[in-house]
């Protein structure tokens, strides 16, 4: 299956703009973990996932940001996740 290729302007934009940034907060957590979902079925998204789980582990959670930053993280690592994509077979 060939890797799905991301075609919106506007999602290129966005991973340009997150490329460029420092992840350490909650926000970049919440971030990463969208545009991983967004990737889902490249290579990409596990990489994003990754760096969303990373920054994730290095936070004290216990706020609202960081319950949501959670939140988007776990939907990222059932649906993107190692299991879930097709080039880790």
């Amino acid at each position: 299956m060939p890797a799905k290729q991301t075609e919106s302007p506007t999602l290129e934009r966005a991973l340009a703009a997150a490329g460029g940034l420092k992840p350490g907060s909650w926000d970049s957590v919440e971030v990463l973990s969208m545009l991983s979902l967004e990737t889902a079925g490249t290579p990409q998204a596990l990489q994003l996932l990754e760096a969303a789980s990373a920054t994730a582990s290095r936070l004290k959670s216990g706020t609202w940001e960081s319950a949501r930053g959670l939140a988007w993280l776990a939907r990222a690592e059932r649906e993107v996740g190692p299991g879930q994509a097709p080039w880790s077979v």
